[in-house]
């Protein structure tokens, strides 16, 4: 049922975390290091809040958690991937 490794999913919550408390890209080569993750790898879950499974879209929209699920993205994360997306494609 899990298509990622934990270790991916806990990687890209840490890389998440970061850009939003710092506001710019923060994935040192340390982290790198550390979790055996590029910055490209973490970029799996890009369409967050679309499609069949919202469930945690849903739940992080309450009050109960402080609506952090409205938050504005960080845009600069979001035209990373588009731009990856174009080297790919």
């Amino acid at each position: 049922m899990i298509k990622f490794p934990p270790s991916l999913l806990a990687a890209a919550a840490v890389y998440t975390a970061q850009c939003s408390l710092y506001g710019f890209k923060q994935w040192s080569k340390t982290c790198e290091y550390h979790t055996n993750y590029s910055e490209i790898q973490l970029f799996f879950h890009q369409k967050a809040g679309t499609g069949k499974l919202t469930g945690v879209y849903r739940k992080y929209s309450t009050s109960k958690f402080g609506y952090a699920a409205k938050f504005k993205p960080a845009i600069f994360l979001l035209t990373m991937i588009l731009d990856e997306r174009e080297i790919y494609c």
